[in-house]
C-alpha cells in the first residue's frame, strides 16, 4: 500500500492594527518566501511550525508534502495584493500537489488583510475549495492568535504554542503533524471547541512560567486526556482591533462535543475570574535610565521598549530611548536600535570612520515619538540578515536591510536599520560585532521574547512606560471594531 500523503503549508504573520505601515508583498518576500521542495530544504533544521510537521509526517512512515513557506515580521493590515497572491500560492501549491490525504496548515491566527480582519480563517476556507470531502485538516497557531469560530467550523484539530516566550514552534508543528496522522491511521474524528472572553492582557504578562498563565496553562494541562486532544490558550496579542476580539481556549476533541466545550469553557472562565492578576507597572523612561549603574550585576540592564516592538507588528523606528540615554548625565555603555531608512543611507554614503550628523526617528510612524539628532563615528556597515540564535525560532533568517552602527562617543552605539532588527535574540545585536554582555544597558523592542533569547543573561528588565503601537497601556489605543465592552479597556466589562 503507498505511504499517505500529508501536505504542509505555513503562511505566517502577525497584524498590528495599531501599526501606521501596511504590510505587502515585499514583507515576506524580504525574509523569505518558498514553494514546494524549496520550503522544506531551506527550513530543515529550524525550530519552526513547517519543519516540524515535515519532519514528523515523514518520522511517522508518510509521505511529506511541502506546499509553501511564507513568513513575514509583525506588522500592520496587509494589503488586498499580497493576501490575494498568498492566498493563490496556497490554493495552487494544494492544486498542483495532487490528491494528500490530511493537510497541516501552519498559520499565526492573528492575520488581518484589506478587507479580510479573520485571514487565517479565508486561508482555511481557500485549502477546503482544494481538498477531497472529508480530508483532515489540521492548523496550527502562534499564542497570540485571535482563534474565530469562523475557523474552527473549517478545521478538525487545532493545535496552539503552549509556550510564551515561544519556543516551542517545531513541536507545535510535530503535535499538528501527529493529530493528522492519528486521523489516518486510528480513523480519529476529531472536533474542535472555542469558549472566548471579552478581555485583553498585556503581551508583557503573558509568560506561560508566570501567573496568572502558569495556573490556566496547569488546567489545561490537567484537563488533556481521554477523549481531549489538545487544550490550547490564546491569550490573543492586544494590539489587534477587529470582531470577534477575545481571549480564546480551544480544545480539540474525539468526537465529544459536549466535553470539549466544557474544558474550553472552564479554562476560560478561570482566566476571566484571574483577568486582573495580568496588570503590569511601566516604568518612566528617565527614571528607567538614570537607574541603570544601581542595577548592573550579571549582565546588562535591559530596557524593554516595547511599545515599539517589530515582533508585535510596530515600526521600531521610536527615538525616545535614544534620547534618553543621550541626555543622562555621566557615562554608560549602552546599545540601542532603530529603524531609518535615510539614516542608514547617510552612513553608508558617508563610510566606515567617518562622522556622521544626521536625525534619527519617526520616518515610518511618526504619531508616537519625534526625531533625534545622532552625531558619531561610523563603526561598521553591512547588509547581511541576522541568523536568529536563541531559543526562539533557532535557525531563522531575519532581513533587515542594510545597516550602520554609530558610535556616540557618550557611551552609546546605535545600531541603524532599513528593517527592524531582532533585539529580542542577542544575535540582533551581535552580528553588527556589538556584544551585549559588554554593555550597561541595552534596548530590546520585545514585550517577553527577550526572555528566552537573552536566557537569564542579564542583570535587570525594565519595562518603560511609552505609548506606542505596541504599548503595555492599551489605554493609549482606540479600539473601534472589537466587541464591547471589553476588559480592561472598559473597566471591569461583564
Amino acid at each position: 500500500m503507498a505511504a499517505a500523503r500529508v501536505a504542509v503549508a505555513s503562511i505566517i504573520q502577525e497584524t498590528n492594527t495599531f501599526a501606521a505601515q501596511p504590510s505587502t508583498l515585499d514583507d515576506f518576500t524580504a525574509q523569505g518566501l518558498w514553494v514546494g521542495a524549496e520550503a522544506a530544504e531551506r527550513s530543515a533544521g529550524t525550530n519552526t511550525e513547517i519543519a516540524g510537521a515535515l519532519a514528523r509526517i515523514a518520522a511517522g512512515g508518510a509521505e511529506a508534502v511541502p506546499v509553501v513557506r511564507a513568513w513575514a515580521m509583525s506588522s500592520g493590515v496587509l494589503d488586498r495584493h499580497a493576501f490575494t497572491y498568498l492566498r493563490g500560492l496556497l490554493f495552487d501549491g494544494l492544486v498542483a500537489a495532487g490528491p494528500v490525504d490530511a493537510l497541516v496548515l501552519c498559520l499565526h491566527g492573528a492575520l488581518v488583510a484589506d478587507g479580510e480582519p479573520a485571514a487565517d480563517a479565508a486561508l482555511v476556507e481557500a485549502a477546503r475549495s482544494v481538498l477531497r470531502p472529508g480530508t483532515p485538516l489540521v492548523v496550527t497557531h502562534d499564542l497570540h492568535a485571535n482563534v474565530t469560530a469562523r475557523l474552527t467550523r473549517q478545521v478538525d484539530a487545532l493545535a496552539g504554542f503552549r509556550t510564551y516566550p515561544h519556543v516551542d514552534q517545531g513541536d507545535t508543528g510535530r503535535r499538528g503533524a501527529v493529530l493528522a496522522l492519528r486521523m489516518l491511521d486510528e480513523g480519529l474524528r476529531p472536533g474542535t471547541a472555542l469558549a472566548k472572553r471579552p478581555m485583553l492582557v498585556p503581551a508583557e504578562s503573558q509568560a506561560i512560567a508566570d501567573p496568572p498563565m502558569a495556573a490556566l496553562r496547569r488546567l489545561a494541562d490537567e484537563a488533556t486526556g481521554g477523549p481531549i486532544l489538545d487544550v490550547s490558550v490564546f491569550p490573543v496579542q492586544p494590539w489587534l482591533d477587529v470582531p470577534e476580539l477575545g481571549f480564546g481556549v480551544s480544545v480539540t476533541h474525539a468526537g465529544d462535543p459536549k466535553a470539549g466545550q466544557a474544558v474550553a469553557d472552564t479554562v476560560a472562565a478561570a482566566a476571566w475570574e484571574r483577568r486582573g492578576e495580568f496588570a503590569v507597572h511601566p516604568v518612566p523612561v528617565a527614571e528607567a535610565v538614570a537607574s541603570v549603574p544601581a542595577r548592573t550585576g550579571r549582565g546588562p540592564v535591559l530596557l524593554v521598549q516595547s511599545a515599539d516592538s517589530p515582533t508585535a507588528g510596530a515600526a521600531a523606528d521610536s527615538a525616545t530611548v535614544i534620547a534618553a540615554l543621550l541626555d543622562r548625565p555621566g557615562r554608560i555603555r549602552s546599545y540601542a536600535t532603530v529603524v531609518d531608512a535615510p539614516a542608514v543611507a547617510c552612513c553608508h554614503l558617508a563610510g566606515t570612520g567617518a562622522a556622521v550628523d544626521t536625525p534619527v526617528g519617526a520616518t515610518v510612524d511618526p504619531r508616537w515619538s519625534k526625531p533625534v539628532r545622532l552625531t558619531g563615528t561610523v563603526t561598521r556597515l553591512g547588509a547581511e540578515a541576522v541568523t536568529l540564535t536563541g531559543a526562539a525560532m533557532t535557525g531563522q533568517e531575519v532581513g533587515i536591510g542594510r545597516w550602520a552602527t554609530v558610535d556616540t562617543g557618550t557611551g552609546l552605539t546605535v545600531l541603524v536599520t532599513e528593517r527592524p532588527a531582532p533585539t529580542f535574540d542577542p544575535a540582533g545585536y551581535r552580528h553588527a560585532g556589538l556584544e551585549p554582555a559588554d554593555a550597561d544597558a541595552v534596548v530590546v523592542r520585545s514585550a517577553t521574547l527577550y526572555r528566552a533569547g537573552y536566557n537569564g543573561g542579564y542583570a535587570e528588565a525594565i519595562l518603560l512606560d511609552l505609548p506606542g503601537a505596541s504599548t503595555p497601556r492599551l489605554d493609549y489605543l482606540d479600539f473601534r471594531h472589537a466587541p464591547r465592552p471589553l476588559y480592561p479597556i472598559d473597566g471591569g466589562a461583564r
